[in-house]
C-alpha cells in the first residue's frame, strides 16, 4: 500500500496521541506515565549547509514542533549520535579540516547544549555511533573510520584508539578525504551487541552509468581506488572496544546496489541493509564469519519499477520495541518525492508475510524529495512493557528534509504513517542571514 501524504500544516482529526489520552478515560498524568508523554520533547537537528545546530521543542498535545534555540556550532553537521543517558551529543561535520565534536546536553535540552571538545580525524566522517556498554565512540566515512575513547571527566572525545582503513595504506595519502568520498566509500557503522560484532557498509557509485557520468568530473569513477566496494565489512568487537576484521561480504544483487546504511536486529541474529542505488531492503542472517542473504524487499512500490533509478535509498531504523522497521528513500531530483516504508518484524527477524507478498504495512510519500536527507529516528521513550517487551501500538518518527529545510514528526498508528507536525529551519523570525537555504540533515530525540 502507498499513499500521498497529508498536506503540511493540516492537523489530523484524531491522532494516535489523542487516542492514547482518550482510551479508558486516561488523564494527562496517567498517559504521560504509561506512554512516556511529556509536555515537551526536545530534539536536536543538524544541517547539510550551515554551521548551526537547531534545538527543537515538540508538544505532542498540540501537536506542534517549534525552534527553541539556534546554536552556532561547527557544521555542517550531517549526522548526530547520543550516549545512553542522552546527556552527551556527538556530531560529524562536512567542514574542513575533518573533525568530530562533542556537546553536553543540558537538562534534556531544556537549557540547550554546550560544546565540550572537537577532535581531528583523517577524512570527513558520515556516521557516528556511541557504544551503550563501554566508553567508546565509533565513526566512519569515505576511506577511513575511527574508534575513540570517551573522556571520563567531560564525556567528550578522548584518545583515538584505532583508525579503520578502506583504501590501501599506501594510497591513503593521496585519496580524497572530503565529503565527496562519502558518496562511494564507507558510509555508516553499527554495533551488534549480542554477538559483539560491528558492520560498515561500503557504497558503490559506478553502477548504472548515469551515476558515473554525474561524478566523472570528480574523478570517482573508473578506477580501483575510487569505485567503492559494494560490500559490508564485518568486524568482531574486542574487549577494549576496538575492531578486528572478520570478513568483507559482497552486497546481495548484481554488484551495483551500494549498501548505504545497516542496522542489526535487537537479538543480533539479523542485519538489515538499505541500498542507495536501487532502494531495496536486504535482510541477512548474521553468522560467525559471514552474512547469509534471506530477503530482498522494495522500499518503492512495484508499480514504480521503471523509475527505480530515480530514487536513492537512505536510512533504516527499528521502533523501540523492534516490532517495526522504517526504511526511507529519497527522490534523485526535486521532482520525485521520497518514501518511508514500514514493515512488521517477525519473531525470527524477517520482514513482512507471504500472504501480503512481503509488502510493507504502509508506504508514506514524503512532502518533498528529501534532498540529501529523508533520515528517520524513532521515538525512544515508550515505557509500557508487557511480557518483557515494549508493546507500542503507535510511534513517533522524526523525518528530516534537506530540500526545503523541514523537520517533521511523523506518527505511526500501527496501520499507517501520517505527518503530525513540522517546522522549517532557517525560516523563523529573526533568523540570521547565514541560515538562508538551510537543509535539515539528521535529528535525534534528546528527551
Amino acid at each position: 500500500m502507498w499513499r500521498a501524504q497529508r498536506p503540511a500544516g493540516i492537523a489530523s482529526a484524531s491522532t494516535a496521541t489523542e487516542k492514547v489520552l482518550q482510551a479508558e478515560g486516561a488523564t494527562l498524568d496517567s498517559a504521560r506515565h504509561r506512554h512516556g508523554l511529556n509536555l515537551l520533547h526536545y530534539i536536536l537537528s543538524g544541517t547539510f549547509n550551515t554551521v548551526f545546530l537547531y534545538l527543537l521543542a515538540f508538544s505532542p498535545l498540540t501537536p506542534s514542533l517549534s525552534i527553541s534555540q539556534v546554536i552556532r556550532a561547527e557544521g555542517a553537521h550531517q549526522f548526530l549520535a547520543l550516549n545512553q543517558d542522552r546527556s552527551r551529543a556527538y556530531a560529524t561535520t562536512w567542514a574542513m579540516p575533518p573533525t568530530l565534536s562533542s556537546w553536553e546536553v543540558l537538562q534534556g535540552g531544556l537549557e540547550g547544549i554546550k560544546h565540550i571538545n572537537t577532535v581531528p580525524i583523517r577524512a570527513t566522517s558520515s556516521y557516528i555511533q556511541v557504544s551503550p556498554i563501554q566508553p567508546r565512540i565509533y565513526s566512519a566515512g569515505g576511506p577511513t573510520g575511527e574508534v575513540h575513547d570517551i573522556d571520563a571527566k567531560t564525556g567528550g572525545f578522548g584518545k583515538k584508539l584505532q583508525e579503520l582503513l578502506y583504501v590501501p595504506e599506501e594510497g591513503l595519502e593521496t585519496t580524497d578525504k572530503t565529503r565527496v568520498a562519502l558518496r562511494y566509500g564507507s558510509h555508516s557503522i553499527d554495533l551488534d551487541l549480542p554477538k559483539k560484532q560491528a558492520f560498515v557498509p561500503h557504497l558503490f557509485v559506478t553502477a548504472p552509468s548515469h551515476f558515473c557520468q554525474s561524478f566523472r568530473k570528480l574523478r570517482v569513477c573508473g578506477g580501483p581506488n575510487y569505485s567503492g566496494h559494494n560490500s559490508i565489512y564485518m568486524y568482531s568487537v574486542l574487549e577494549d572496544g576496538t575492531f578486528s576484521l572478520i570478513a568483507e561480504v559482497p552486497s546481495f544483487g548484481d554488484g551495483h546496489d551500494g549498501p548505504r546504511h545497516v542496522i542489526p536486529s535487537p537479538d543480533g541474529n539479523k542485519l538489515y541493509a538499505v541500498t542507495e542505488h536501487t532502494s531495496y531492503v536486504d535482510v541477512y542472517t548474521i553468522l560467525s564469519d559471514t552474512l547469509k542473504h534471506e530477503q530482498r524487499l522494495s522500499v518503492i512500490p512495484s508499480s514504480f519499477e521503471s523509475t527505480r533509478l530515480d530514487y536513492r535509498g537512505d536510512t533504516l531504523r527499528l521502533s523501540q520495541s523492534g516490532r517495526f522497521l522504517y526504511a526511507t528513500t529519497r527522490g534523485k531530483t526535486s521532482a520525485t518525492k521520497g518514501f518511508v516504508s514500514t514493515w512488521a518484524v517477525n519473531d525470527d527477524g524477517t520482514l513482512g508475510s507471504p500472504q501480503d507478498d512481503f509488502e510493507p504495512l504502509d508506504r508514506f510519500v514524503t512532502s518533498t524529495s528529501g534532498g540529501k536527507a529523508n533520515a528517520v529516528e524513532a521515538f525512544p521513550f515508550h515505557v509500557g512493557v508487557q511480557g518483557g517487551r515494549i508493546k507500542e501500538d503507535w510511534d513517533w518518527v522524526l523525518l528530516t528534509d534537506d530540500h526545503d529545510g523541514w523537520v517533521w514528526v511523523l506518527e505511526w498508528d500501527g496501520v499507517q504513517m501520517r505527518e503530525l507536525c513540522g517546522v522549517q529551519l532557517g525560516r523563523q523570525e529573526g533568523a540570521e542571514k547565514d541560515e538562508e537555504g538551510t537543509g535539515a540533515s539528521h535529528a535525534v530525540w534528546l528527551s
